[in-house]
């Protein structure tokens, strides 16, 4: 049995050091909001599996293979002989000022319209992401929402919210319709506030846990996490391991180290501690996904010392 599920869209990303008009050349990596959760998850020593569509082209086998490589279960990932592979563009102008640009309309993921036969899994995992890609993608989210349930796996849901692919009016909409199979709710401050409707965050905690949540999750970045559950607060502060090189995948590397924490039976705050940590040791490395921790990083920032170290 998986331990986590998830279903979305891997993109092959190229990135500028500085403005594009200016760049000569494109570091060339891969991204995606669940891939990234997938790995990290993967890298700390869970068993993730992936639903996607990607193109029967270059950039998806690049794809399939980066993802097999890190210990991703890729049985989900189907290939599209007609779309090709999603791609994003970064200008990283400073650590601070990252500008992305989408190249993703009539990519392969938008071909995805149901996810076939689900393997058991633990926890699902989805993002807003696949929610605006389009009629498709939305039901094989909605469709593995509606699986947990009767598999008996818990939800996590990150609404991830991308107005160059929807309004937030129209974003709102769709993501208050997810909200009752959600468990544990992951999102930054804005979109907390425009979720719940609310003015501020606290009112935004207080309605989104009225909504029936167990976990509410508020990431905010150097500010660290606060979340609510069973009606407690907490607060966690942020954890840098460096200087912050690239924030992109922040996000979704607090979500694998609180995912890691949460289904290895750990508490609410040990689980924010370790995602706000995972975000630090991600962001002091380029690229979405290569600075995840792993196990090592994770027993050695925990001082368990191992049989071998020993």
């Amino acid at each position: 049995m998986l331990d986590l599920l998830t279903v979305g869209e891997p993109l092959i990303c190229l990135t500028a050091g500085g403005r594009l008009p200016a760049a000569h050349t494109l570091a060339k990596s891969m991204g995606g909001a669940e891939a990234n959760v997938a790995i990290g998850l993967a890298r700390l020593g869970l068993r993730a599996g992936y639903i996607s569509r990607v193109g029967a082209d270059p950039f998806g086998d690049e794809i399939v293979r980066t993802l097999r490589g890190e210990g991703v279960d890729v049985s989900g990932v189907q290939r599209s002989p007609a779309r090709p592979t999603g791609l994003m563009v970064k200008e990283l102008r400073s650590p601070s000022d990252v500008r992305v640009h989408y190249y993703r309309q009539g990519s392969a993921a938008t071909e995805l319209d149901g996810i076939g036969e689900i393997p058991p899994a633990r926890h699902v995992h989805a993002t807003g992401i696949t929610l605006a890609l389009g009629a498709g993608p939305a039901a094989a989210a909605s469709e593995l929402l509606s699986a947990a349930a009767a598999m008996g796996a818990s939800v996590s849901f990150d609404p991830n919210i991308r107005l160059k692919l929807w309004s937030l009016d129209d974003a709102v909409t769709a993501l208050r319709e997810v909200l009752p199979y959600v468990d544990d709710l992951l999102l930054s401050e804005a979109e907390a506030v425009a979720l719940a409707g609310a003015g501020d965050l606290d009112e935004a905690l207080g309605r989104l846990a009225d909504h029936g949540i167990a976990r509410v999750v508020v990431r905010r970045g150097a500010d660290g996490a606060v979340g609510i559950a069973d009606g407690g607060r907490v607060e966690v502060a942020a954890e840098a391991s460096g200087p912050v090189v690239d924030s992109v995948g922040a996000g979704d590397a607090f979500t694998a180290g609180y995912l890691f924490e949460r289904l290895s039976g750990a508490t609410f705050e040990a689980a924010m501690a370790t995602g706000t940590w995972a975000a630090g040791h991600v962001v002091a490395h380029p690229g979405d996904y290569e600075g995840l921790p792993d196990r090592a990083d994770y027993d050695a920032w925990r001082g368990i010392t191992t049989a071998v170290d020993r």
